[in-house]
């Protein structure tokens, strides 16, 4: 069972990885992917990805374990209020979109990014040190 979480600890690091890239490569695109798939109506089932992403890494047991929890406990909690909110979320993109220029946006899918891809470097690493 070990290795199974182990190599979905490295799938989901090369799928961080290769988005947060796109999302440094062209991040208007990237932006306006997200706010497209904000709203849409299934938008909800986002919620349902991250619940269900996050729980595999709070039971991870190897290398880097413990921040691969930190990791998952924030996933698996964001997902129900992504459930419970989404109007919300909706509203808040839309209101970035309107109220923000082209360079903030930039910005913030930058750092959002290099977040992303932070999170991927460590679960492959935490893969490679198994």
């Amino acid at each position: 069972m070990t290795d199974m979480f182990a190599l979905y600890v490295l799938i989901l690091g090369t799928v961080l990885i290769a988005v947060g890239g796109i999302e440094v490569i062209i991040p208007q695109r990237a932006f306006r992917f997200w706010q497209k798939w904000v709203s849409t109506k299934l938008f909800f089932l986002h919620g349902l990805i991250l619940i269900a992403a996050g729980f595999p890494l709070t039971v991870y047991n190897g290398p880097l374990s413990t921040v691969l929890f930190v990791f998952g406990l924030l996933a698996v909690l964001m997902g129900p209020f992504i459930l419970i909110y989404p109007e919300k979320i909706r509203q808040m993109f839309l209101a970035m979109g309107k109220e923000l220029k082209d360079h903030d946006i930039t910005r913030i899918i930058y750092a959002e990014g290099l977040l992303r891809i932070a999170a991927g470097i460590i679960c492959v690493t935490s893969y490679a040190l198994r």
